[in-house]
């Protein structure tokens, strides 16, 4: 009789425990549209056009208490970039300018983000509330292609100095690509880690459902392309988006 009492105790803690933390989550999705761009730091690279950029995915929630927890989840998202300027491109042995090369690319990630978030007491008869997050996303690269707006020079020159190649919707991500002919050891990183902030507002249908909507900024940190270029300059992508949700 006790090892029965003492098993419907055990059971009773661990369902009132489990419960209390399901009340602490909360699931959803969201997507949105952004613009990302390039941020080359080499002298001779610029940046080009802005990009469209989009995330979609699914959101988890945990609140340590009424107004912080973290924001996490699993999302797909792909963007951009437009670089130009490239010394090698664009100059002959003469230093002087032959043609203009506008290198585009676009990629696509999984995504895994991690935040810590932050909300207000309900406003509005308490329906609203005003929430902020900061944390980081590291977004594993699935694709990454390219294409040179004009024909750029082959190295090691084999027959002539105009023996060119053509680079369009290019897979970077593998080690012989056409770019690669162009510059040694060219493709794209398989990874990004990105620091993101934002903010915006929760509405709340009922005491479960409610529509989020807010601003996001990105700021990546790991060089986007490798090449085996000395002076080893990174070119890093910045986004901007707004994201639309749902919570349950």
């Amino acid at each position: 009789m006790k090892r029965i009492l003492t098993s419907l105790t055990i059971i009773l803690f661990f369902s009132q425990f489990l419960h209390a933390q399901i009340d602490r989550m909360r699931f959803g999705i969201s997507a949105g549209p952004g613009i990302a761009w390039a941020k080359p730091f080499g002298l001779d690279l610029q940046k080009g056009k802005v990009r469209a950029s989009a995330e979609y995915g699914f959101m988890f929630e945990y609140w340590f208490t009424k107004n912080i927890g973290i924001n996490s989840g699993l999302n797909g998202s792909f963007d951009g970039m437009n670089i130009k300027g490239r010394n090698y491109f664009e100059l002959d042995s003469a230093q002087i300018q032959v043609r203009n090369v506008n290198e585009k690319y676009t990629f696509n990630y999984l995504q895994l983000p991690a935040y810590v978030k932050f909300k207000s007491n309900e406003i509005k008869d308490g329906r609203f509330s005003v929430w902020g997050q900061l944390g980081f996303a590291l977004n594993f690269t699935v694709s990454a292609r390219t294409t040179f707006s004009s024909p750029v020079p082959r190295q090691p020159v084999i027959s002539s100095p105009l023996d060119l190649v053509t680079v369009e919707k290019e897979n970077i991500l593998r080690k012989e690509n056409e770019a690669a002919k162009s510059i040694s050891g060219f493709k794209s990183n398989f990874f990004d880690f990105r620091l993101g902030v934002g903010s915006g507002f929760e509405y709340r249908f009922d005491d479960k459902n409610s529509l989020l909507v807010g601003l996001f900024y990105h700021n990546g940190f790991v060089n986007n392309l490798i090449d085996r270029d000395p002076k080893k300059e990174p070119i890093l992508i910045r986004t901007t988006s707004l994201r639309v949700g749902v919570l349950f």
